[in-house]
């Protein structure tokens, strides 16, 4: 089959209006020119390169936020921080707790690499990360590094990397201690402190955090609240042995415990011959009055030494990083035939991986007065996956144990290099080449180019372009499910994306704008099929759009971030033996976001307004007759906080979600919160 290509669409009607709303927004910027000139600060972005490297010299597409701003959105989780990022699609099932998704530039879940302190923590099975584990307040910062990144980080990056980075001690003059306690709607109730500083060369940082959530009936036609629990720790210490040697271990471990709904899948009399195939149940895909328990922990640490030579430009660094998650699940219901249907199942999943990467910066005074870093690196990683699964009803007792002894084990050894160029005319140049040799599937070549001008009017210019690579999950390629076959053969699905983008500084870098244009071709797409298998796509298809961002200063105690996405994402099914394009799964195809934080002038008050919108999007039902496609309608949530400073180191605050309480599904089934407000303390002592 020829490969499809289709034109770059215009933007719609809507896209026009979410624009001219994007515009309405921003009218304050109009006192811009009466501002005397203020540069918006200046970062280092750690994700987009294999070093460190400038924001002005970044090619790729990156949004960072700092903990700054997260404390002033009064996001309470980090799929709170994302909606707000352009091209970021956020998909929680129910409340807090439940099972969370993002999806970047219309990618599927697993297309995504998160990165917490260096590690990476999407699960060993999925390939995806659930970002319900990960608690807000030990965050430092979070970079969003979005197009292919494979070529870079690896497999799993082919739409993108989040790079989480959290609180450490380093630099500190005096130790500092943070706490934090809130209450409110859904009878939730979570509390932080962290303790962090410096003494000599040694340095640290140990944040605990903890949340309980009596939650809310998520299923339509049930009565049950869908709660939670979750407990975590993160802990961070450091030594600068010398000026040249520095050595680093991180340790995180996370809890959280689940209460749901059990999905129906029950079947029962009449079975006639003479195949026997019984009656679905007639609620067969809704969620259920059941009670489901669902229990994961998640654990992480990693270790890094630093060597720095030649006065700081060759540096060696060696680090070795191990995670083990696990679940524990136990459900129960009454199907229509008064069959009671029970299921538990539990999952442990191992990564071990080692990595070694030296980088070398010189410059060439005598040619354009070029600044040249080359990095090479080898990384190793063996990962382990075991599973056992139980089911008692209309069919009887049936266990499935055939995974949960050794279960199954797959190794990767990666060897990478990068190249980047800086010349005195504001041009920046990377490319990046990696080769990953795979045991159980097919080995996999990926890159990246990247390039920056920046020139004196404040105009940036910035484009990349990659291959990027996702592996199989552990499912995909053996099974494990007695209604599911596992393909041992499937190749890495791959794309060749690529963006560009004009950035402009007005009004002395006062306001920041930035219209990028994606676009990427997928290939050997691994997707389900009517007969209970999984497959490559034997063509193409492709995701492309638009992302448009501002950021504004227009006074001293005024700031303002907005963002609008439109995204075209086109998918394949096979219904029988015909390939059917589709809408891909719970990507909207537009979205924008607005953030607004406002200093009073007491200099003690600050109110900020956030607003989140999505478009509708398609999902899927399965049901007694089988599989139909639904419609998730647009929604837009609109949150406030204030808080006040009550002295130097106190801080009250209040802040409401969903504040018009609109009813919206972010998965079919799982309805989300409604309108919700709640009231905190913050404290801190020290540097």
């Amino acid at each position: 089959m020829s490969r499809q290509r289709a034109p770059f669409p215009s933007l719609p009607a809507p896209a026009r209006l979410a624009a001219l709303g994007l515009s309405v927004a921003l009218l304050p910027v109009t006192a811009l020119a009466q501002q005397p000139p203020t540069q918006l600060p200046e970062i280092v972005v750690h994700g987009a390169s294999t070093v460190p490297v400038e924001a002005p010299r970044v090619g790729s597409a990156v949004t960072v936020v700092t903990e700054e701003q997260i404390r002033n959105q009064g996001a309470a989780s980090v799929p709170d921080v994302l909606r707000l990022v352009p091209g970021v699609a956020v998909n929680q099932s129910g409340g807090r707790g439940g099972l969370t998704q993002l999806r970047l530039r219309g990618a599927e879940a697993n297309q995504t690499l998160i990165v917490v302190d260096g590690i990476p923590i999407n699960d060993v099975n999925s390939g995806d990360a659930d970002l319900a584990n990960i608690p807000v307040d030990a965050i430092e910062r979070i970079e969003v590094v979005r197009g292919p990144q494979s070529g870079i980080w690896g497999p799993n990056a082919q739409a993108g990397v989040i790079l989480i980075t959290t609180k450490s001690g380093r630099g500190l003059t005096r130790p500092e201690v943070t706490a934090r306690i809130e209450g409110g709607s859904f009878g939730t109730l979570q509390g932080s402190a962290t303790v962090r500083g410096a003494q000599g060369p040694f340095y640290g940082a140990l944040s605990v955090s903890g949340l309980r959530s009596g939650g809310f009936v998520v299923a339509p036609g049930t009565t049950r609240p869908n709660g939670s629990d979750m407990g975590a720790l993160t802990a961070k210490l450091g030594a600068d042995l010398s000026e040249w040697f520095n050595v680093e271990a991180v340790g995180r471990f996370v809890s959280r415990t689940g209460f749901y709904n059990p999905g129906n899948f029950a079947y029962g009399p009449p079975c006639p011959p003479p195949d026997f195939f019984c009656t679905p149940d007639p609620l067969m895909g809704r969620l259920t009055n059941g009670v489901g328990r669902g229990v994961a922990t998640d654990a992480q640490g990693r270790f890094v030494a630093t060597l720095k030579l030649l006065e700081g430009a060759w540096t060696h660094r060696f680090s070795a990083d191990a995670s083990h998650q696990t679940t524990n699940s136990r459900n129960s219901f009454v199907s229509s035939f008064g069959f009671l249907e029970t299921e538990a199942f539990w999952s442990r999943t191992e990564r071990t991986r080692a990595e070694y990467r030296t980088a070398y910066t010189f410059e060439t005074p005598s040619f354009l007065g070029a600044r040249h870093t080359i990095v090479g690196g080898i990384e190793a990683v063996r990962e382990r996956f075991r599973y056992y699964y139980e089911s008692d009803g209309f069919f009887g007792y049936s266990p499935n144990d055939s995974y949960a002894g050794a279960g199954r084990l797959r190794e990767r050894k990666g060897l990478y290099g990068e190249y980047l160029l800086t010349l005195r005319t504001g041009l920046s140049l990377s490319a990046a080449l990696r080769q990953d040799w795979n045991s159980s599937f097919r080995d996999a070549a990926t890159w990246r180019l990247t390039a920056a001008q920046t020139f004196e009017t404040g105009t940036r210019l910035h484009a990349s372009v990659g291959k990027g690579v996702t592996n199989p999950t552990f499912v995909e390629q053996f099974g494990f499910f007695a209604n599911f076959t596992g393909n041992p053969t499937l190749r890495p699905e791959s794309s060749i994306g690529w963006d560009a983008g004009v950035e402009q500084r007005w009004f002395g870098g006062r306001l920041i704008t930035d219209v990028t244009v994606f676009r990427a071709n997928i290939a050997d797409a691994i997707v389900r099929t009517p007969s209970f298998t999984i497959i490559n796509l034997p063509f193409q298809t492709t995701r492309q759009g638009v992302e448009v961002t501002a950021t504004a200063r227009p006074t001293d105690w005024l700031s303002i971030n907005a963002s609008y996405t439109y995204t075209d994402t086109r998918s394949a099914e096979l219904v029988g033996i015909v390939y059917v394009a589709k809408e891909a799964l719970r990507r909207p195809r537009h979205a924008a976001s607005l953030s607004a934080t406002a200093a009073l002038p007491d200099d003690k008050t600050r109110v900020t307004l956030t607003v989140a919108h999505n478009g509708n999007m398609r999902d899927t039902f399965f049901g007694p007759a089988g599989s139909s496609d639904v419609r998730l309608g647009a929604y837009t949530l609109v949150g406030a906080q204030i808080s006040h400073d009550l002295t130097r180191n106190a801080t009250i605050y209040l802040r409401g979600e969903n504040l018009f309480g609109q009813r919206f599904q972010e998965v079919y089934g799982y309805q989300g919160p409604g309108a919700a407000v709640y009231g905190g303390l913050r404290v801190r002592f020290g540097d």
